[in-house]
């Protein structure tokens, strides 16, 4: 009698195709989990500020009255906290703005306790740093929602370099994806994937822009080779000037007093796309001649409908007259910076990039926006109290 072989049901022969599979991810899900006891994952925020529910501070600390920045916005933001309720005898402000905010934290520091010092109330007074890198007006405005609800006595702003980088990130980052990234990175195999192949980007990315010997058609410039049309341009201003409009408005409804400045842009090396290398010459040439106003006029012309991420005319004209339509006091950085500059050119020797402030800079700046403080505050002008070098921060 011929002996039958034993048959498995369909159900049982998938099952038993699969636990090879299922054992191997089982294996990596472990292995993963261990590797970040060694090695924690790197933090991610998820939607980068775009989606609504974004906030930048949680509360911490065992009765929950302070609040601190949430880990994964360490990413953008600087490591600070403080009380909620405000207590009594403070003077709170928050500054808003891009790195150039972000990288002001020493002078921050210095001046709280300057003008804390200087009080004659006893008031202490709080600078809070609410530079985002790489943030533009349309995640500064959620920024703005947030801490209007923190008892501001005074919110200064200080944005416009990052509106065409903010278009770029949001196309990347795909904010309706939140949700899913969420799900999925709640494996620690997925989340190892995800570092590994981030830090593979980054250095390639670092590779590819210290070549010595990339071919001339390769724009390296601000907008990382996408060159915006004269539409999207536009189109970018317009929601600049919505977003700014909205933030004033908000404080208005609050109650809260807002300043505002203009933003100076590196005119005497502007970063043009590869397009307009012609007019770079032209523009350097110009300044080799001598002919300072003239190669200023040509490269602020210019800057004002090329694709860039620095500021440029149009954002600081939107600056202006929202300040003047709101009754909004103004800094205006963009003078004082030319009008420090030897030729009247910002960008000759304030600042290291196309739009970052060097030391100098800063300094300027952190004056201008202080005449403000202490107007608001009822204390008296010391134009002095902002050291000379940044090494008395």
């Amino acid at each position: 009698m011929q002996e039958t072989v034993p048959r498995f049901s369909p159900v049982k022969t998938v099952v038993y195709s699969l636990l090879p599979t299922l054992a191997l991810l089982c294996l990596l899900e472990g292995g993963s989990r261990a590797l970040e006891w060694w090695k924690p994952p790197l933090p991610a925020d998820y939607g980068m500020g775009f989606d609504p529910e974004s906030r930048v501070f949680i509360p911490s600390g065992p009765l929950r009255r302070t609040l601190t920045t949430r880990p994964e916005k360490e990413i953008s933001f600087q490591r600070q906290s403080f009380a909620m309720p405000k207590p009594g005898g403070t003077f709170r402000v928050f500054m808003l703005g891009g790195s150039n905010v972000n990288y002001l934290q020493a002078g921050f520091d210095f001046l709280g306790e300057r003008l804390s010092d200087e009080d004659p109330g006893g008031r202490r007074f709080e600078i809070l740093n609410m530079g985002g890198l790489a943030y533009g007006s349309s995640r500064l405005r959620r920024v703005l929602d947030e801490v209007v609800e923190y008892s501001p006595d005074l919110i200064l702003i200080y944005m416009a370099h990052n509106e065409f980088e903010e278009m770029e990130q949001e196309r990347e980052v795909r904010p309706e994806r939140r949700s899913l990234q969420r799900a999925v990175y709640r494996s620690a195999f997925m989340r190892r994937l995800r570092d590994t192949a981030g830090t593979l980007q980054v250095w390639l990315l670092r590779i590819r822009r210290m070549r010595a010997d990339l071919p001339p058609e390769v724009d390296w410039s601000a907008t990382s080779g996408h060159e915006f049309s004269p539409e999207e341009i536009a189109e970018r201003m317009r929601t600049y000037r919505e977003n700014l409009a909205a933030m004033l408005d908000r404080c208005r409804e609050r109650g809260v007093p807002v300043v505002v400045g203009t933003v100076p842009s590196n005119l005497w090396n502007p970063d043009l796309p590869a397009s307009l290398q012609g007019v770079r010459d032209e523009i350097q040439a110009l300044y080799a001649r001598g002919e300072y106003a003239a190669g200023m006029a040509l490269a602020r012309e210019t800057l004002r409908h090329a694709s860039r991420h620095q500021a440029s005319d149009a954002e600081n004209d939107i600056i202006r007259g929202l300040a003047g339509e709101r009754g909004v006091p103004l800094v205006d950085v963009f003078s004082v910076i030319a009008a420090a500059e030897p030729n009247g050119v910002p960008g000759e020797t304030m600042l290291s990039d196309r739009c970052h402030l060097n030391e100098r800079g800063q300094l300027l700046l952190l004056r201008e926006y202080e005449r403000k403080i202490r107007k608001t505050a009822g204390l008296p002008e010391s134009p002095l109290s902002i050291p000379e070098h940044t090494e008395g921060l």
